[in-house]
């Protein structure tokens, strides 16, 4: 009977020796050097038997053995290990998918073993083969033996590297990737080798990294500023590297996931931009300093916003950088560079009161409030009041108006929560207008109700606000309802007969005067500032301060819903919205600590889905991920609220029961996931099937430790996804 054998090996004396054999005993040989060469010939070529050495360049036998498993077509493919190292090193070859092993003794003894392990897949033999053939003809080699040692503590090493490390051939194929990698790309060790490093990677980023393994005269190079994004969504910094051995060139490619991070600055970098809008806005001036050297003799300015130019009739190019005496010669006599010493060596804020500047070029009243950074840099804000310096009022007024701005945006910058930026807003806002009642609202996107988030004693009576939640719910009425509608301030000495509340429900009948001005970003409305019965008849600049501290409280209402969006990312799963794997831990922990409270149990059910990755290749990324929404929703759709799910990743998810009464009850639960999940799912024009298996572990009776309960689910889904006669399977110890 004539085989077909592919022999692989990367000692050139025992393929020819092999392959002269085989052929005079009558079978057809091809051969290959190395991993890589025979999955090439794999490609083309479909043996009855395969003869593997264990250590070899590229990719060895171990790993070769588990990517033609993973193979359909060679599922029956007979295995044969030749090993140099049986004698020394106790391999499981059975673990990696290999049939028989034999150990390299003499090439005879080599003959004998191969003939017999060609006859036993003829014959067709039921007899059980030896753990490892030939080992009466070797040698036990100490040497041997320690370099496998070196090589396992390697081999750990590198594995226990929190960077993904990828040994690739010079044209881009993966020959070795550590744990790390594996978890970067999210693939198993058998889809990942052999794979072309740049195929990983989106269109934008596979012509860099094809230009750069091309010209490996450019090698070492870091690619990390523009941090490329691989196909799964993470971006990572890339660190290539050559490497030469026995005059052989290889690329180590070492990758780091930064993808937290680059989500992190891009939403930082948005922030910033937000605040250069606000900083560039401002009605006040805005200066910003650094000590020139370590006496401070001198500042040198950092930057200086439009209110700024105006001001001081000056662009800000030919400002930034230069000294301030070098710009602004009269700031000593001024007093101004004394007040930027004691701040700057205090850091206590300084307030420097209406005084007159003059030089050859400039000559102005200007009044100047300055503090210190966190970074060592020195703020002015700063008035123009040459206009107005006759008018006390006016003067006090811009005075407190700066103090004001000043404070909210040091909590703004600082931080803090935009209930205390509410209150400090509602008080500064009730100062500078003379207001009795006022109050700040952020408005609800949905309802176009308003929440208060600071308000006058009186403000909840004129209101009619309602508890919910903690909070202060209230329906805009009258003319704030007309500023909601028209996203436009107003100001109104007669509210209750005004023109414009034609149509609206009536406000308040103790309203005699009325300023409301809307908190907008970017043409987002996020809120309500309103100050009402003022002693005095409102002025339109009683308006325009109010919509200054609406633009300051627009921008710490934008930043707040961007921190909460940060801190919603980095919990959540951003495909399907549900808890992730980082958090689901911490979730099991208090089901946990209520299931003890309450004496109660819980259960932990694995789902996976089967043959979701045929979706995936068959329709693409799109149709997975709309399988996996559809997915999330229906769970979350059959659950109680009380009851948890989460994306672990890929296609499984993990589900928490609460308080279950039985076995019975959780059964069918399973069953109603498995049964919902079944239902036809529409892509489009296409229609899609999920079937689920699921593994269910009970607390406490299968385990109290959150790693080892979650490990006996997962254990009991695989058992599910092997059974033919269940899709779901409680876990037995």
């Amino acid at each position: 009977m004539t085989l077909k054998i592919l022999v692989v090996d990367n000692h050139p004396m025992i393929l020819k020796l092999l392959a002269n054999f085989l052929e005079k005993e009558g079978h057809e040989v091809m051969t290959a050097s190395d991993g890589l060469a025979a999955l090439s010939v794999l490609e083309v070529y479909t043996p009855d038997i395969i003869f593997v050495d264990l250590v070899m360049p590229n990719i060895g036998g171990d790993k070769l053995c588990r990517i033609i498993r993973s193979i359909p077509r060679f599922a029956d493919l007979f295995i044969v290990i030749l090993s140099a190292i049986a004698a020394e090193d106790d391999t499981d070859y059975k673990k990696f998918g290999a049939d028989a092993c034999i150990a390299k003794g003499s090439i005879k003894s080599i003959q004998k073993h191969v003939l017999d392990m060609i006859r036993h897949l003829a014959d067709k033999s039921q007899a059980s083969l030896e753990p490892v053939a030939n080992l009466e003809d070797i040698q036990y080699r100490t040497i041997t033996r320690e370099l496998l040692s070196s090589k396992n503590h390697f081999e750990a090493i590198i594995n226990n590297m929190s960077e993904a490390v990828f040994e690739l051939t010079p044209d881009g194929t993966i020959i070795f990737a550590n744990l790390a990698a594996l978890a970067l790309c999210n693939l198993a060790e058998e889809k990942l080798l052999a794979v072309n490093i740049v195929t990983l990677f989106n269109e934008d980023t596979q012509e860099r990294i094809a230009s750069l393994l091309a010209h490996p005269e450019r090698l070492p190079q870091l690619i990390e500023d523009t941090p490329p994004m691989l196909l799964n969504g993470k971006h990572a910094a890339l660190h290539f590297l050559e490497l030469r051995q026995n005059g052989q060139p290889s690329i180590i490619l070492i990758a780091k996931d930064i993808s937290e991070r680059y989500e992190t600055e891009q939403a930082l970098q948005a922030n910033e931009t937000r605040f250069r809008e606000l900083f560039n806005n401002m009605s006040s001036g805005v200066a910003v300093y650094e000590a020139k050297n370590i006496e401070a003799t001198d500042f040198v300015f950092v930057d200086f916003n439009r209110a700024a130019e105006r001001i001081n009739k000056i662009r800000k190019d030919q400002v930034i950088g230069r000294s301030l005496l070098e710009v602004f010669p009269g700031a000593k006599d001024f007093g101004f560079l004394a007040l930027l010493q004691r701040v700057w060596q205090t850091g206590k804020p300084q307030h420097h009161p209406v005084t007159l500047y003059k030089d050859n070029r400039l000559t102005s009243w200007l009044e100047n409030y300055l503090y210190k950074l966190p970074s060592g840099e020195v703020v002015a804000i700063f008035k123009d009041v040459t206009a107005s310096k006759q008018a006390e009022d006016k003067l006090a007024f811009e005075s407190a108006m700066n103090g004001a701005l000043a404070r909210i945006s040091r909590m703004i910058i600082s931080s803090d929560s935009l209930k205390d930026i509410s209150a400090a807003l509602l008080e500064e806002i009730l100062a500078l207008t003379g207001s009795k009642h006022g109050i700040v609202d952020l408005v609800d996107e949905k309802t176009n109700n308003l929440l208060a988030m600071a308000f006058s004693p009186e403000i909840r009576t004129m209101c009619a606000m309602q508890d919910e939640n903690g909070a202060c719910v209230h329906a805009p009425q009258g003319l704030v309802n007309w500023v909601l509608e028209n996203k436009t301030g107003i100001l109104s000495n007669s509210p209750l007969t005004d023109y414009r509340t034609k149509g609206l429900s009536p406000g308040s009948a103790s309203l005699t005067r009325l300023l409301a001005v809307p908190a907008m970003f970017n043409n987002d409305f996020l809120g309500i500032l309103s100050v009402a019965n003022s002693p005095k008849d409102y002025e339109k600049r009683d308006l325009d301060t109010l919509e200054h501290f609406a633009s300051l409280f627009a921008l710490a209402a934008q930043k707040k819903q961007a921190q909460d969006h940060i801190a919603h990312l980095a919990h959540h799963d951003p495909l399907t919205g549900l808890i992730n794997r980082h958090i689901f831990p911490d979730r099991l922990a208090q089901a946990m600590i209520l299931s003890q409270r309450h004496r109660k149990k819980i259960a932990l059910l694995y789902v996976d889905l089967d043959k979701f990755k045929q979706i995936n290749d068959a329709h693409g990324h799109m149709a997975g991920d709309a399988v996996l929404k559809e997915v999330a929703s229906r769970l979350l759709g059959l659950l109680r609220d009380s009851d948890t799910v989460a994306r672990m990743g890929g296609d499984e998810f993990v589900v928490i029961l609460h308080d279950i009464s039985s076995k019975i009850a959780v059964n069918h639960v399973a069953e109603k996931i498995i049964g919902t999940l079944a239902k036809p799912i529409l892509f489009h024009d296409t229609q899609f099937t999920v079937m689920a298996s699921v593994g269910i572990s009970i607390y406490p009776d299968d385990d109290k430790q959150i790693d080892a309960l979650i490990q006996k689910a997962d254990k009991a889904m695989y058992q599910a996804k092997k059974s033919s006669t269940t899709s779901h399977i409680f876990y037995e110890g």
